[in-house]
């Protein structure tokens, strides 16, 4: 099933730059890319792909740390209000972009140091295909680091306990080797989200030659996206204090997973 329509749409970007960008949470993307970055140990000057860099944010975020980036992406509509962020970020000379499908890159074999893929992979139901993607274009002793939702997260639990208890559960769900995925409606589009079975994802990159070098929550709950507006900010501390805490990633809903090419 199609999916490519729903990143072509304004409503797909207004609504995350709503669910994602809230001015709170900014400084927990603040805070993890420059960790990230660091983790790859991405030096200022060196140049990272940002694969999948939809509106550009954490494009500008590499930027700002001295990297030159390739921002990457399926969506002509993302990369058009990506380069407008750029500009008024103030960072253009240092973000070169590229159309490109994740699934299908047209980039050589080993043609970056550095790759970062920052919650792209959880909306690609073929995703096998975009792991092999991510792996050749990863040069060797090079870093890849990949954003990604956890099955096994205090969020998931709960909302399977709420939807067993209401008998609600989700029509489309698919209990599949990686994890589990559904089909979401958004903007009058499909939309497929993973949930990534952590463990079997980094076999299935060691498989790939990509090796686990560290593992870092990110956003320790999504629930308050579906809360009312004045109940998000307490939420959004509190998954601000998790990560500054460095709290276990197994109970996360986002996890920073950063791997090494043999």
């Amino acid at each position: 099933m199609s999916q490519s329509n729903v990143f072509e749409q304004t409503a797909t970007i207004n609504s995350w730059d709503s669910d994602y960008y809230h001015p709170i949470a900014e400084r927990l993307y603040d805070w993890a890319i420059r960790d990230m970055l660091q983790l790859m140990g991405a030096m200022p000057g060196s140049t990272v792909l940002d694969a999948g860099c939809g509106p550009g944010v954490h494009s500008i975020r590499a930027a700002r740390a001295g990297l030159k980036v390739v921002a990457a992406d399926i969506s002509q509509a993302m990369l058009g209000a990506a380069k407008e962020r750029v500009e008024r970020a103030g960072v253009a000379p240092a973000v070169i972009f590229e159309k490109q499908d994740l699934t299908r890159f047209t980039f050589k074999d080993a043609s970056f140091q550095y790759v970062f893929s920052w919650g792209v992979i959880i909306h690609i139901h073929e995703v096998e295909k975009a792991l092999d993607e991510l792996a050749r274009v990863t040069a060797p002793r090079g870093s890849l680091a990949i954003y990604v939702t956890n099955r096994s997260s205090l969020d998931q639990k709960l909302e399977a306990a709420v939807r067993g208890i209401l008998r609600r559960p989700l029509k489309e769900r698919a209990n599949l080797p990686l994890g589990d995925g559904t089909w979401y409606d958004m903007s009058g589009q499909r939309l497929w989200v993973w949930q990534f079975d952590i463990r079997e994802l980094v076999k299935q990159m060691s498989d790939r030659g990509l090796h686990l070098v560290h593992r870092m929550c990110g956003e320790f709950s999504e629930i308050q996206r579906r809360l009312p507006r004045f109940l998000r900010p307490p939420l959004l501390h509190l998954n601000n204090l998790y990560y500054r805490l460095n709290l276990p990633a197994g109970a996360a809903i986002g996890n920073l997973l950063i791997f090494r090419k043999d």
